[in-house]
């Protein structure tokens, strides 16, 4: 229940603070330095991280919960289903660095690699959708031995390609990467002109069967 002060008592609170006015500073005699005043030190408030953590945990687990039933729903509306499945090959002295996938539009899968392996058979989607045309575009970042420490992929490919769903079907798209190259490296880009490649293949493909 919320509690509300009568004005009277504020206004008699006002005036006391108006009647007794904070002393003034008295000046510093002379030949003495005013030294001002250190800040003080940030302090880690574990409390609030700790309940930042928690918050951010539901929001997580409403989002998964939103997401299942969003899938269940249209898998009841809709009776056409897309599979998409990335498989790729990146050659050494390459490292795979990040995945993404584009759905009409809309980022539908992202991930992130910290150490790859170099051949990888990942499904970035799997739900149903109302049958017509859809648009994929997946884009496939990755890490050379002449990329700084912590800093962005300097290697990227991307392709795309239509799907055309059909009602009562499953259609299973693919890409297939194949690349290969020769990164210039930390030790040839000291020379004083240094050569470097990447190359890669992404071979799109689909296939509908009926349900």
């Amino acid at each position: 229940m919320k509690r509300f002060v009568p004005i009277a008592v504020l206004l008699l609170f006002a005036s006391n603070l108006l009647a007794d006015p904070p002393p003034s500073e008295e000046p510093a005699p002379k030949g003495t330095a005013k030294t001002a005043a250190k800040p003080a030190a940030p302090v880690l408030d574990t409390k609030a991280l700790a309940e930042l953590g928690m918050e951010h945990s539901r929001a997580r687990d409403a989002l998964l919960a939103v997401e299942a039933r969003l899938a269940l729903m249209a898998e009841k509306v809709f009776d056409s289903r897309l599979v998409v499945r990335y498989e790729g090959f990146v050659d050494p002295p390459f490292e795979l660095a990040r995945v993404e996938l584009d759905l009409d539009g809309a980022l539908v899968y992202r991930n992130e690699f910290s150490r790859a392996a170099s051949s990888q058979n990942i499904k970035l989607f799997d739900g149903h959708l109302p049958p017509g045309r859809h648009v994929l575009q997946i884009r496939i970042y990755a890490r050379g031995p002449d990329d700084p420490e912590g800093s962005q992929p300097g290697y990227f490919a991307g392709s795309g390609m239509t799907v055309h769903l059909r009602p009562k079907s499953l259609c299973r798209a693919n890409f297939e990467a194949d690349s290969e190259g020769d990164s210039p490296g930390r030790a040839v880009l000291k020379e004083a002109e240094p050569e470097g490649e990447w190359e890669i293949d992404i071979e799109a493909t689909f296939e509908t069967e009926a349900l």
